[in-house]
C-alpha cells in the first residue's frame, strides 16, 4: 500500500481499491496515525486479491510488420544514415500442435494453483499477422474454464469480420499504441517498407468499435516530441472514437530497445504536464487509468505463480519484455519450469531495462506527484467511481 499526499487529503492506494483520507490521517513524520493505519487494515485495501484467474501471454508470433526502431525486441538496428528495418529477436510463429502443449500447459497450471477462470493476452510481434492462430488459441481455450481475453496489437491489420470473430471467442479489450499525433506516430511508427500508419490505425479503430463491444485502451507514448501534440492526439481520438468504449493512458519510453535517445527526465514539471494530459483525458470523456500497487500476473511472482508468457516456440520466459531473448528462457511448455535456481537467475519483471537508465528517486516522486493529480482530478469530477468499475471490468488502464 502506498500513501501519497492529494489536495486537502492523503490517498491510500491498494492493489484493488483506492481510499481518500482526511489530512489529519497523517502525522508530522509523515506516518499513519493509529487510527487511520486500524481503519485501513480492516478495510483490506493493502492485501492482494485471490481472484482464482490465471494469466497466460502468448506471443502469436515474434514477427512484426512495423518497423519502429525502439522496439525492446530489436536486436540490432540500421547505421545512422541508413535505409533498412532492424534485427529482431528470432521469427517464430505457433501452430496447431504448439497451440496444443499450450493449451495443456495453461490446464497444468490451473490445476495445480486451483484457479478457475483463465486471463488470456494475445501478444507478439504483431498477433494480427494471424488471425486464425488467435481464434483457434481462443477457441480451444474455452474447454478449461470461463476465458477473458485482451490483445496487444498495432492496430494496422484489423477487420471488422476477423475482430467480431475474436470477439465472440472471448476477446474483450485491445490495446493500440499511438506515438503522438499524426505526424508524429508516422515518423516513428512506421512499416517495413516506411509508411506512417496513423491514418490506417485511426480508420481500423473506427469501424471494428461502431461493430464491437470491445474495449479499447489507448496507449500514448511520451517523448520529448510527441508531448507537443499529445493535448491535440486527445482532442483528435474524441472526435473520431466513443470515449466511452476507450481508456486512454500515457507513458513514458523509457524502456526502449536500441538506438533511442528521445527519453524524458522524471521531474515534478513533466508530472505536472502529463497530469494536465489525465484531465484534459477526462473531460474529454475517456477513462484513464486508475493507480494501483497491484503486480503484474506474469512477472510479479518469480516462478509464475499467477501466470506464464509463452513464446511462439513454447518457450516460457518471466515476462513479456524478456520473451525471445537468447538466454532468458524459464523453462518449456512440455517440461515446465527449470531448477530454481536458473529461474531465480533469469527472473526479470516489467520495465527491467528502464531501471538502468532512470533515478529510482526521481522516478519514486514523479509517480506519486501524477498518481495524487489523477486521484485528485477523478475526485473533484466524481468520476472516480467510474474510472475504478472501468478496471474491475476488464478494461488494461493500469
Amino acid at each position: 500500500m502506498r500513501i501519497i499526499k492529494g489536495e486537502g487529503c492523503y490517498w491510500a492506494v491498494g492493489s484493488h481499491s483506492v481510499a481518500r483520507l482526511p489530512s489529519t490521517a497523517v502525522d508530522a513524520d509523515g506516518a499513519l496515525v493509529e487510527e487511520a493505519r486500524e481503519l485501513l487494515l480492516n478495510s483490506g485495501i493493502g492485501r492482494d486479491r485471490d481472484s482464482g484467474v490465471y494469466h497466460v501471454t502468448v506471443l502469436i508470433t515474434t514477427k512484426c510488420n512495423l518497423a519502429c526502431s525502439y522496439c525492446f525486441q530489436n536486436t540490432e538496428i540500421p547505421l545512422a544514415g541508413v535505409k533498412g528495418i532492424p534485427v529482431r529477436i528470432a521469427g517464430t510463429t505457433l501452430d496447431d500442435a504448439r497451440i496444443g502443449d499450450i493449451l495443456s500447459f495453461v490446464q497444468r497450471q490451473m490445476q495445480h494453483y486451483a484457479a478457475q477462470e483463465l486471463d488470456v493476452m494475445l501478444f507478439g510481434g504483431e498477433p494480427t499477422l494471424h488471425m486464425d492462430l488467435c481464434l483457434r488459441l481462443l477457441t480451444g481455450a474455452q474447454r478449461l474454464g470461463p476465458v477473458t481475453a485482451s490483445m496487444i496489437s498495432n492496430g494496422t491489420l484489423f477487420t471488422v469480420a476477423d475482430m467480431r470473430r475474436l470477439e465472440e471467442a472471448g476477446l474483450r479489450s485491445v490495446q493500440v499504441t499511438f506515438d503522438g499525433d499524426a505526424g508524429t506516430h508516422d515518423r516513428s511508427r512506421i512499416t517495413i517498407g516506411g509508411h506512417g500508419t496513423f491514418d490506417r490505425i485511426m480508420r481500423n479503430l473506427q469501424a471494428v468499435s461502431e461493430h464491437t463491444e470491445i474495449a479499447w485502451q489507448l496507449r500514448v507514448n511520451l517523448t520529448a516530441e510527441s508531448i507537443v501534440g499529445a493535448d491535440a492526439l486527445i482532442d483528435r481520438l474524441r472526435a473520431r472514437l466513443d470515449p466511452v468504449k476507450c481508456a486512454l493512458s500515457f507513458a513514458l519510453v523509457n524502456d526502449p530497445g536500441l538506438g533511442y535517445a528521445d527519453a524524458m527526465a522524471h521531474s515534478p514539471a513533466l508530472a505536472r504536464r502529463v497530469g494536465a494530459l489525465y484531465e484534459h483525458a477526462v473531460d474529454a470523456g475517456f477513462a484513464v487509468p486508475v493507480p494501483s500497487t497491484a503486480a503484474c500476473m506474469a512477472c510479479g511472482e518469480v516462478g509464475g505463480r499467477g501466470g506464464a508468457v509463452v513464446n511462439a516456440n513454447g518457450a516460457l520466459y518471466s515476462c513479456w519484455e524478456s520473451a525471445g531473448r537468447d538466454g532468458m528462457e524459464v523453462g518449456t511448455v512440455t517440461e515446465g519450469y527449470l531448477s530454481e535456481e536458473l529461474v531465480v537467475s533469469r527472473w526479470v519483471a516489467c520495465e527491467y531495462n528502464a531501471r538502468e537508465r532512470t533515478d529510482p528517486e526521481a522516478e519514486r516522486a514523479y509517480r506519486d506527484t501524477l498518481d495524487a493529480l489523477v486521484l485528485d482530478s477523478l475526485y473533484r469530477r466524481r468520476r472516480l467511481g467510474a474510472a475504478a468499475a472501468h478496471r474491475a471490468a476488464g478494461m488494461k488502464t493500469a
